[in-house]
């Protein structure tokens, strides 16, 4: 007897000469499409013409047939013997052998397939690898580019809102102005920040150690929010503690821009209730002091998903949010960084509907209260040095750099010479003697980087005098590059009267006057 395993994949069966079955000798496969005294064509018409040219008493195999039987399709080996009398034909069901064949040439393929594509991904890769790191070099080039083309003006915004606020205005206008440059500051940060956003993410940022006053960031927060807010259902709120030290250590501009984002995205997702900011102390000591500022909204809120992802870059909680409310999404994430820096930290409540609240608590040093030096009163000296009668030659290609740069050192009663490219600085320092030269940076026909190469020419005339690069790109590569090229030092984009005035005093105190003239 042979077994049910085995019965169902063959069937034996005997056929005349003209292919009509004349008998099932075994076998159970495929049984209901080999009916005896039906042609055993009808389910494999490949045998016609096959079954006539079979040599008599010599086995006869056929591989790798396919036959249907009830619709089902398999593959098939046939064992054919011809005698004088019939034909014999074994059929063997090779389904699952062929099947099993076919996934392993089909590997075998796939495995070849793959090994090529592998290589070719790998030339691939590489192209793409070159690719991007010339796309780093362009990007890092635009970047430099489009800072200093972005800075320029800003500096005029910042120059001329500093200019105006010298004259005589009446407090109305005073208050606009003195709200227009804390803006143009602010926008100048966030402007650095989104140019140099990789540079931030290298840990490359530095923040101003300076002496700063709470009390007056918050209170410029609420000056500058206060005119541009709008929405009279929305009342801004602002409280400080009466315990907060009048001064502490730290950068003024990120604090005000921390703020600023914070208050600036309260305010745009609440349609109606408050915005409260306020600052008070969490922990003090003698040296050290640690403040929590605290924006609370009454606005849409959100919801536990969205407060984990709050922090990461190109969020927006909602997808119109940027097209309703602007902005690219990387406030949130450079606050987040901004506060690390600091070595503070920054988290966030909120409830749908009912509103958010972030929390900032940043650690700050406390004002050191120097004992009297004699050497004090020479450092106050040098501060206020005079600038009468030195002659400055000052190289700037923008007309409005110019009028600022004229008016600060007019007012310090200097002999100016002010020209509009690399060129015309390069006669002037061929024939004429300077205490102090400006150079801007990028200048048309020859950049200031050009004409310090020209160190023969300048050798013969203004051999030992100072050059101060006048720039908008002032990175640490940058500024290395400059003093490599002999620069003296960097006067940044934009910048304040003061800080003008006193970078052109600290290279003549350095320089010791080479020139020979006194102050």
């Amino acid at each position: 007897m042979i077994p049910a395993k085995i019965d169902d994949v063959f069937i034996q069966l005997t056929t005349d000469y003209s292919g009509v079955i004349t008998n099932i000798i075994a076998g159970k496969f495929a049984k209901s499409s080999f009916i005896p005294k039906e042609s055993i064509y009808d389910s494999c018409p490949f045998l016609e013409g096959t079954l006539d040219a079979l040599p008599l008493n010599e086995p006869f195999l056929l591989e790798g047939m396919i036959i249907f039987s009830e619709e089902d399709e398999y593959n098939i080996d046939l064992e054919l013997f011809k005698n004088d009398v019939s034909i014999s034909v074994l059929i063997h069901n090779r389904s699952s052998v062929y099947k099993y064949v076919s996934e392993l040439n089909q590997n075998r393929n796939d495995i070849f397939f793959i090994k090529r594509e592998l290589a070719e991904k790998n030339i691939e890769l590489d192209k793409l690898r070159k690719i991007a790191d010339k796309a780093n070099e362009e990007k890092s080039r635009f970047l430099a580019m489009m800072s200093h083309e972005i800075r320029n003006p800003l500096n005029s915004i910042l120059g001329y809102s500093e200019m105006i606020s010298s004259e005589k205005l009446n407090k109305k206008v005073a208050v606009y102005i003195k709200n227009l440059s804390s803006a143009g500051k602010n926008l100048k940060v966030i402007v650095d920040d989104i140019l140099d956003l990789s540079r931030i993410e290298a840990g490359k940022l530095v923040l101003v150690h300076e002496e700063i006053s709470i009390l007056e960031i918050i209170k410029n927060c609420k000056n500058d929010f206060q005119h541009i807010h709008t929405n009279k259902n929305v009342d801004l709120v602002f409280s400080t503690s009466e315990k907060l030290p009048e001064i502490v250590l730290g950068d003024v501009v990120r604090i005000q821009q921390i703020l600023s984002n914070l208050i600036g995205n309260a305010i745009k997702f609440t349609n109606k209730g408050k915005v409260v900011t306020s600052a008070k102390i969490t922990v003090e000591t003698e040296s050290k002091v640690v403040l929590i500022f605290e924006v609370t909204d009454s606005g849409r809120g959100m919801n536990a998903s969205q407060c984990l992802k709050v922090f990461e870059e190109y969020q927006q909680n909602e997808l119109n949010d940027q097209y309703v409310h602007g902005g690219a999404g990387l406030g949130l994430a450079i606050v987040k960084r901004l506060v690390k820096a600091m070595n503070g930290s920054i988290s966030v409540k909120s409830e749908l509907n009912k509103g958010t609240s972030f929390f900032v608590e940043i650690p700050f040093e406390k004002r050191i209260k120097f004992k009297k030096s004699p050497v004090t009163p020479i450092v106050a000296k040098n501060k206020n040095i005079p600038l009468k009668g030195i002659n400055i030659l000052v190289a700037d290609d923008d007309i409005m750099n110019q009028t600022i740069v004229a008016h600060i050192l007019k007012k310090e009663k200097v002999n100016l010479t002010i020209v509009s490219d690399g060129l015309e600085a390069l006669s002037k320092i061929e024939k004429e003697v300077f205490d102090v030269v400006l150079l801007d940076i990028n200048m048309p026909n020859m950049t200031g980087e050009e004409l310090m190469r020209k160190k023969a020419i300048i050798a013969k005339v203004n051999d030992k005098t100072p050059f101060l690069a006048l720039t908008a790109n002032t990175t640490t590569e940058d500024i290395e590059r400059y003093s490599n090229l002999g620069f003296s030092g960097v006067i940044s984009k934009p910048y304040t009267i003061v800080d003008f005035i006193d970078k052109i005093r600290n290279v003549l105190i350095n320089q010791h006057l080479p020139n020979n003239r006194t102050l």
